[in-house]
């Protein structure tokens, strides 16, 4: 029998919490009342009614009897339950009310550094390294697995779930905290399988712990610290990262086609909000929020709270910087004491552009997606958006709404923890039935991953369209698109862009136009509109809606929300897409 013990690194955090605590009412508390609402009735009738455990419905009514929605009397025959006055008050609502305690705590959480998964300390013990170093001297058996040199920041979403029972729901969380503490997790490892691993744990981190384990037998002692290098699995592929699929509703009047669309999808957006609107846009003009603030303003006086976020530093059409333009407007607005209105003062580092209002009610929370810089559009270029109505994906980009306030150092802000709020407490209603469409959040290199899908499964069209062409394409598009034009010779490849990017020639875009017309593959410029639209469609059913840049820009895993965008499988999106682009650009003359 062999013993072996892995250290893996970690990284041990600390924050004060907010939360509500209160098991919410089941459908079946809803159902009691219903049913004792007919009349005084015994746990014995209630159990042959229901087919359900009697210790289920003793449960269930001694939570109701608290609340004081039931009453228990005495029959000559048996005990019996009947409802209160109060009950039948809200057995008519369409949830039950509840009545949560709010509470504080502080919560230590870990991360391993392996994979990113995030435990809590108990799931994942944690030690300090001079215990660990203590250990070795000792001559305990420890591999350590190298500790990678990548910082990490605690996910909001992981957090959330990992701290929270499902009888609490997260309120907020104080503005600062101690920074990410250098940890170390010890694990046995007996015959090759470790031991104690929470059921948390995920299957990546497993087999880096036994192959650790395994390099024992393979490294000398010689009073030598054993490091074992494990492989680099952060990244879009773990679980946590990606957003999930999800199957919904989706018309394609949700798509947002063209400047005039835009425009009013924004200014209704904040017509009808009620409680908050937030606005991310990559650069921000002054006359354009200037020419915006008078519909903030109405708002505003409604009681709306209106969040700016804003992503890049750095105006190249105006050489103007976007930092200087938001402390001229944050000064204005300070100086005019305008209340409700905050222009955050820090780049959130993102090219993504979305919008997310209230549609009169917190329980009714919209999102506009896309290529629309919103507070930087004059409004005549073509874009393309999609505005999102179901709840669960609403909270998926609120998810990564609330990363990117939280600016470049990654601390936790007020609107951060209002902003994870709003995403728990969406996700705690009720969605409609589930549609036929599915659709994602695409965050970072899963724009590249979709690529690559349509260059494997593309069998009639495949088109995209993207503002800036830079030299960069030609690994990052052409090289998938030719080798889907070779795959199936009557493939329909058409590629679009409205300027280059000033990093490639005219002469170097003529010569891969050429080299593309040779594969059949059809590269052309827009100018009539101005193409300002980032999307990717392929066949009918399909349309990827996005701020990246697909002929200019690669997104990297060290900042995986500087590009956001949605794909969408549905009926005909890509097709209809592609009439509106059409149409479009035959009005306007085609370029």
């Amino acid at each position: 029998m062999s013993l072996v013990r892995v250290a893996i690194p970690v990284l041990q955090g600390r924050r004060k919490f907010h939360y509500d605590k209160g098991r919410p009412w089941t459908v079946l508390e809803q159902l009691l009342l219903s049913e004792l609402d007919r009349g005084p009735t015994s746990v014995h009738a209630l159990k042959e009614r229901a087919c359900i455990p009697e210790r289920v419905i003793i449960e269930a009514l001694i939570r109701l009897m608290r609340a004081g929605w039931v009453e228990m009397m005495q029959s000559p025959t048996a005990v019996q339950f009947q409802i209160t006055p109060e009950g039948r008050v809200v057995k008519e609502y369409e949830q039950l009310p509840t009545a949560p305690r709010r509470l504080s705590r502080n919560m230590t959480f870990v991360i391993d550094q392996i994979t990113g998964t995030l435990f809590r300390s108990r799931d994942l013990p944690f030690i300090h390294e001079h215990v660990v170093a203590k250990r070795e001297e000792q001559g305990e058996a420890i591999i350590r697995i190298e500790r990678p040199s990548r910082q990490l920041n605690e996910e909001l979403r992981p957090l959330v779930d990992a701290l929270f029972q499902s009888d609490e729901k997260f309120v907020g969380i104080d503005p600062y905290g101690n920074r990410l503490a250098k940890r170390w997790a010890l694990v046995p490892v007996r015959d090759g399988q470790p031991e104690g691993l929470s059921p948390r744990t995920p299957p990546g981190l497993i087999d880096e712990i036994k192959k650790a384990a395994a390099a024992v037998s393979t490294k000398g002692n010689g009073g030598h610290q054993r490091m074992y290098t494990a492989a680099q699995l952060i990244g879009p592929e773990t679980a946590q990262a990606v957003p999930p699929t999800r199957k919904i509703a989706f018309t394609t009047n949700d798509l947002i086609a063209g400047g005039p669309e835009h425009e009013a999808a924004l200014k209704g957006a904040i017509g009808r909000a009620r409680h908050r609107v937030l606005i991310h846009s990559t650069f921000v003009s002054a006359p354009r929020f200037a020419a915006l603030l008078p519909d903030l303003r109405k708002a505003i006086a409604l009681g709306v709270k209106v969040d700016i976020l804003w992503g890049q530093d750095k105006n190249t059409d105006e050489r103007r910087s976007t930092a200087k333009v938001v402390q001229q407007l944050r000064a204005e607005l300070e100086a005019e004491g305008l209340d409700g209105l905050t222009i955050h003062p820090f780049s959130t580092g993102s090219h993504a552009k979305i919008v997310l209002a209230d549609d009169g009610t917190p329980d009714k929370v919209i999102a506009l997606v896309g290529s629309c810089n919103w507070l930087y559009s004059g409004f005549s270029s073509f874009e393309v958006s999609v505005r999102l109505r179901d709840f669960q994906l609403v909270a998926d980009v609120i998810d990564q709404v609330a990363e990117l306030s939280r600016g470049g150092n990654g601390h936790w802000t007020n609107l951060t923890s209002d902003l994870v709020a709003q995403a728990v407490h969406l996700r705690s209603l009720k969605s409609p039935s589930e549609g036929k469409a599915s659709v994602c959040v695409l965050l970072g290199s899963s724009h590249a991953e979709v690529v690559r899908e349509a260059r494997d499964s593309a069998d009639k069209t495949l088109v995209i369209a993207s503002h800036r062409f830079a030299g960069a394409a030609k690994s990052l598009i052409l090289a998938p698109v030719f080798a889907a034009s070779k795959r199936a010779r009557d493939l329909d490849v058409r590629l679009f862009y409205g300027e280059d990017s000033g990093a490639i020639t005219a002469t170097d875009i003529a010569g891969l136009t050429n080299e593309a017309a040779k594969v059949g593959v059809r590269i052309r410029p827009v100018h009539r509109p101005r193409l300002h639209a980032k999307f990717l469609t392929w066949d009918d059913d399909v349309a990827v809606i996005t701020s990246q840049n697909w002929l200019s820009a690669d997104s990297t895993d060290d900042n995986p929300r500087q590009e956001i965008g949605i794909c969408v499988r549905s009926p005909g999106v890509g097709r209809i897409l592609m009439e509106r682009f059409d149409a479009a650009t035959l009005a306007a003359g085609g370029g």
